[in-house]
């Protein structure tokens, strides 16, 4: 079990400041933020009390649910609007609920990476040279110091098509509808964040996620009905 549910575990019944509440779940939810906190809270599906002060402190149901929305979100691709029905139908001690948000994290293999170019190339099984094609055709940014896990999961993607001769200069199309769809989720999304506050920046985080992952499902149905033409 990893560290960030053991230390839910531990917690009791203590009320937990957002600060911690984001230390906590870091491990598992690397891209958690103060602006995700608010907007979901903002939706109804987290409701943390307030101290006389106004700062928020958070229970362990609280932090349960938020596990269980967070884990719907990514493992199901459940839309915010499903997992709030569900909440309200079920209520946050359903059986569902508790069993998504109490069960251990992701294995270590999943988890977030941050590798440098040697690393990468060991990681991926390729060589630097490798690299240097994907950089030349805008696969790789050039420069960076440290990469992530899209970036490794990228080179190994590659480097099992290089395997069968489909080399990087062949790819170039993937790589421009790829920017030409982040472009049009960037038009949708950025709009949302026109008031500044932390409500609406998480709910442009998560409209973005949302478009991402129904573009990828349309290309990877399309792809499918288009090889079974061919």
């Amino acid at each position: 079990m990893p560290a960030s549910a053991s230390r839910r575990q531990g917690a009791g019944g203590a009320r937990q400041s957002i600060g911690q509440v984001l230390a906590q779940l870091q491990e598992e939810f690397p891209d958690l933020s103060h602006s995700k906190l608010h907007y979901l809270e903002a939706e109804g599906l987290i409701s943390p009390e307030r101290t006389p002060s106004g700062y928020r402190k958070y229970s362990r149901a609280d932090i349960d649910t938020l596990v269980f929305v967070l884990r719907a979100q990514r493992d199901r691709f459940w839309p915010l609007k499903v997992i709030k029905e569900h909440l309200l139908e079920h209520g946050a001690e359903g059986s569902e609920v508790t069993s998504i948000a109490t069960r251990p994290g992701p294995s270590a293999q999943l988890r977030p990476v941050r590798l440098d170019r040697r690393g990468l190339a060991h990681e991926a099984q390729v060589d630097d040279a490798f690299l240097e094609e994907l950089e030349q055709f805008g696969m790789l940014e050039d420069g960076l110091l440290f990469y992530g896990p899209a970036e490794l999961e990228i080179v190994r993607a590659a480097r099992t098509l290089a395997d069968v001769g489909l080399h990087p200069r062949h790819l170039v199309m993937l790589r421009t509808s790829a920017e030409r769809e982040a472009h049009m989720i960037d038009s949708v999304a950025r709009p949302r964040t026109r008031h500044g506050d932390a409500a609406s920046r998480g709910g442009a985080e998560d409209l973005a996620r949302d478009l991402g992952e129904s573009m990828n499902a349309l290309h990877n149905a399309l792809l499918r009905t288009a090889l079974r033409r061919s």
